[in-house]
């Protein structure tokens, strides 16, 4: 997708477009939306629509997630990588049940990080009123009340619904979120297109979801857990999806390392953000993964074998039962409660 802050890193680093796509800025991997529809790639139903194949295999797809009382699925998250070559808009999303629109929680991670490079992430403390903080936002002054954050390849920022924030100049980003497409802008840099005409911005619904409180906890620590083919590190947790990176890969015996991917009853998505890796299914199946590649698992394999490079890093993701799939494997790799709680990223509550 072509954006006026878009580069050319979607290609430079990964191949998306072409050299020609100069203001490529999203590259939208894993979507069931109307405006950008996912198409199956390989196998039996090459070609056919991501809506089309969850409609009709719903239950095989999404697992226990499947509600049984919806005619018409839809999948819950939406992957993205984002390149930006100038800053986005100073913008913010709405929350669950918010009237103005689709509720937006997402996660960044940074695949690429020019030196010095961060990322605008909520407010500044500093003793203004709400309403005073909301004025700079819409105002060339919005820098003064922006908390920026050092950004660097592999670092983690958990963005809840209701954060005010802004990705910048010099970055390439894998993006996971909820299937969401609104987005309330509050401040555009300035920016104007070819007929000398600024995009919209939408003061009022963002001034009713923003959250103007300064909070800390956006950038995410990882916590690993030593397994015995590789190492896993969570990224991020929340009720709408967890993230986990899988890197370390082992040899055994000159053979290329073998890990196990289990559903849990439940979709996995994998992408690679480093090396390359083959998904094989129990019926020896095999699906290449390479740079870039995202491929989705669906609930119906219990699990798949993952062939992976030594150079390996695969960003693994799904919707938790966070008691289950978070909490318990890390108390049992020896983590604290605290620890494992920063990984929900600060409580934001937004409208």
């Amino acid at each position: 997708m072509s954006k006026p802050w878009g580069g050319e890193a979607l290609w430079a680093r990964l191949r998306k477009g072409g050299p020609a796509d100069e203001r490529m800025g999203e590259s939208w991997e894993l979507s069931d939306r109307p405006e950008g529809m996912s198409v199956v790639m390989d196998g039996p139903l090459t070609g056919r629509s991501f809506a089309e194949v969850l409609r009709e295999n719903a239950g095989d797809v999404l697992g226990d997630l499947r509600n049984a009382a919806v005619s018409d699925p839809v999948f819950p998250l939406l992957y993205k990588f984002i390149a930006a070559r100038e800053k986005l808009s100073v913008q913010v999303h709405p929350g669950a049940g918010s009237p103005l629109g689709e509720a937006k929680t997402e996660c960044w991670y940074v695949v690429d990080a020019a030196p010095g490079a961060s990322l605008i992430v909520g407010v500044e403390p500093g003793g203004r009123t709400p309403q005073e903080t909301l004025e700079a936002l819409k105002s060339p002054g919005c820098e003064a009340v922006l908390q920026r954050l050092p950004a660097a390849p592999g670092d983690m920022f958990f963005i809840p619904a209701g954060t005010v924030h802004a990705i910048t100049e010099g970055l390439l980003l894998y993006e996971l979120q909820q299937n969401s497409d609104t987005t309330f802008r509050l401040y555009d840099w300035g920016r104007v297109d070819a007929a000398g005409t600024p995009r919209a911005l939408h003061l009022e619904e963002a001034a009713q979801v923003a959250d103007l409180v300064h909070r800390e906890g956006f950038r995410i620590a990882p916590l690993a857990r030593t397994l015995q083919t590789h190492t896993e590190s969570f990224l991020v947790a929340c009720k709408y999806f967890a993230l986990v990176k899988w890197s370390g890969f082992k040899n055994a015996e000159g053979a290329a390392p073998t890990a196990t991917l289990e559903t849990s009853g439940r979709f996995r998505v994998v992408t690679a953000v480093a090396g390359h890796a083959v998904l094989r299914d129990l019926e020896g199946r095999e699906t290449p993964l390479k740079l870039g590649d995202t491929v989705l698992v669906p609930a119906c394999h219990a699990s798949v074998e993952v062939v992976a490079s030594d150079d390996a890093e695969l960003l693994v993701s799904f919707v938790p039962d966070l008691e289950r799939d978070v909490r318990a494997p890390l108390r049992a790799a020896g983590h604290a409660d605290e620890a494992i709680d920063a990984l929900f990223g600060p409580r934001v509550h937004a409208h």
